[in-house]
């Protein structure tokens, strides 16, 4: 076979591709990009080389620098300048939205001074509702498909996007279908089908390790454990569950979508509490969520409960404690606008004059007490039905954390009985123990403790009771969960008000006056 020799100009451009592959700042300004130079049989006959391709691997391109964009020049065997062509380095969002190498790379993104694309849009949604929501079972990594009311769901996201006026570049969601569906009628919904999707098994779910299949209110008969303990496990930050054993019907370390995952990773994933799933989900977050939403895209983050929460306790930076009370419901889009450090700008003095949209935003008092930021697109009464849900889970508890205590007391006490049969512990006893659970972190904001100590306290100090029955303390236990029944407050002053429209611009043009007389 004849072989062709290279021309003194090919050379040329060789020893010039060398130079720059082989220089420091190519290698410091291009981090983690991995460019190689081959020959390339451009026209497919074999002994025929047209030129020199630079080769890239998308997946590889680990950084976000917009700014690193590098031209490469490249000519013909035959040397001739007419035919130049360029290749461009680019960061993996060119090619997630459907780019080549050869594309003009694109001008680095700025944030505007005014208007709508003056802040970053990051809008989170939980998935519509699955079939063991519906029956109240454990979850976690167990793939289950949407009911006719989560579909339903799904599709009224879309529309609220739709409605608001909300574009999307990027979407995000795990690799559980439920998430998956949700993504993909949401985006057909709002006429936003082609918005490319990224999957991930680190947006997954909480994984409830022995827990997932149980019934929520049953688990903890059938598996032999401590009710406390489970309900601990569902709401503390850093309780896990009981591992998940490789014979579990639903051990996901066989499933095809879970072979990149290293041993390491698995055997993390045997059972999490929501800091473990935190752990988890942040690196992606930081790295790709954040990278896609800086370089000009407005994402979608399509997840699960506790996976959201997580996200939710990194942006507003809310405590764990307080992360605990807060509510994701099923199909209500949440949207955040972010400043250009990722920080959440507040909804109340905000709204209309950087949004430039005007969403129904609803929110719960303790959440904004504690910083959350988010606005809901949904309607009132949907949330406050979720919210009363969630609000009974939590009174719930306490009223098992304190039944718990009287039991302890009475064990300790030498279980006493009264003259009628009655299990009787001595009021300052239960008084002491209550006070003593409501020292630990976990408990110590619960209302219905406290309350049930002050009442204690004064069945001591002014009615000089020294002894109370276990049915004496479950009526006081049963008035407590009822007095102690949330409320919703109501939302801010909608933004088509000309009053608050007012008051907020006026707040807004003070802000810059400050802002110009600082700078000059």
């Amino acid at each position: 076979m004849n072989r062709i020799r290279p021309t003194q100009a090919t050379k040329n451009s060789l020893t010039c591709f060398r130079k720059v592959f082989s220089s420091r700042e190519y290698h410091s300004n291009t981090r983690s990009k991995r460019c190689s130079s081959v020959w390339s049989p451009s026209n497919g006959t074999t002994g025929e080389t047209k030129g020199i391709t630079n080769v890239h691997r998308p997946s590889e391109c680990l950084t976000t620098d917009i700014s690193s964009h590098r031209l490469i020049t490249r000519r013909n065997i035959n040397g001739d300048d007419a035919d130049n062509s360029t290749a461009y380095i680019h960061d993996r969002n060119h090619f997630i939205r459907g780019g080549t190498p050869c594309d003009p790379a694109p001008a680095p993104f700025r944030l505007a001074l005014w208007g709508e694309r003056s802040l970053h849009t990051l809008v989170l949604l939980r998935h519509g509702e699955s079939q063991w929501n519906s029956e109240n079972r454990y979850t976690g990594w167990c793939d289950v498909n949407l009911t006719k009311k989560g579909e339903e769901e799904a599709r009224a996201a879309g529309r609220l996007l739709h409605e608001n006026g909300i574009e999307i570049d990027h979407a995000f969601t795990s690799v559980l279908k439920r998430a998956s569906f949700t993504t993909n009628m949401a985006l057909n919904t709002a006429r936003q089908h082609y918005v490319p999707v990224t999957k991930t098994w680190r947006l997954n779910e909480r994984h409830y390790g022995a827990l997932q299949g149980y019934e929520k209110d049953t688990a903890y008969e059938e598996l032999g454990i401590d009710q406390e303990l489970v309900m601990r496990m569902r709401r503390s930050y850093c309780t896990r569950p009981p591992v998940m054993e490789d014979d579990h019907p639903y051990w996901h370390g066989n499933d095809r979508r879970y072979g990149r995952m290293s041993m390491e990773q698995l055997e993390r994933t045997r059972a999490e509490s929501l800091e473990d799933t935190a752990n988890r989900a942040m690196p992606f977050f930081q790295s790709v969520i954040a990278s896609s939403l800086k370089s000009g895209n407005r994402c979608l983050v399509v997840s699960h409960a506790n996976t959201l929460r997580s996200l939710i306790k990194q942006i507003d930076n809310i405590s764990d404690e307080d992360i605990k009370s807060m509510t994701i419901p099923t199909g209500i889009p949440m949207l955040y606008r972010l400043d250009a450090d990722l920080r959440p700008v507040d909804p109340t003095t905000e709204l209309d004059l950087k949004y430039m949209i005007q969403p129904r935003g609803y929110t719960w008092a303790t959440s904004r007490a504690t910083g959350f930021h988010g606005v809901y697109l949904g309607d009132i009464d949907r949330l406050k039905d979720i919210q009363e849900k969630r609000d009974k889970t939590n009174r719930d508890w306490q009223m098992i954390v304190l039944r718990n205590l009287f039991t302890k007391a009475f064990e300790e006490s030498g279980r006493t009985e009264n003259t009628d049969g009655q299990e009787t512990v001595t009021t300052r006893s239960l008084c002491y123990e209550v006070q003593s659970k409501m020292q630990e972190v976990e408990f110590s904001n619960m209302l219905m403790l406290d309350r049930a100590a002050r009442n204690l306290d004064d069945l001591i100090t002014k009615f000089s009771r020294k002894n109370i029955t276990r049915q004496e303390f479950d009526s006081m236990v049963n008035k407590l969960h009822i007095d102690a029944e949330g409320h919703v407050v109501k939302p801010f002053q909608p933004v088509c008000s000309p009053e608050s429209r007012g008051r907020r611009q006026e707040v807004r043009f003070e802000q810059m006056e400050s802002e110009l007389s600082f700078m000059y």
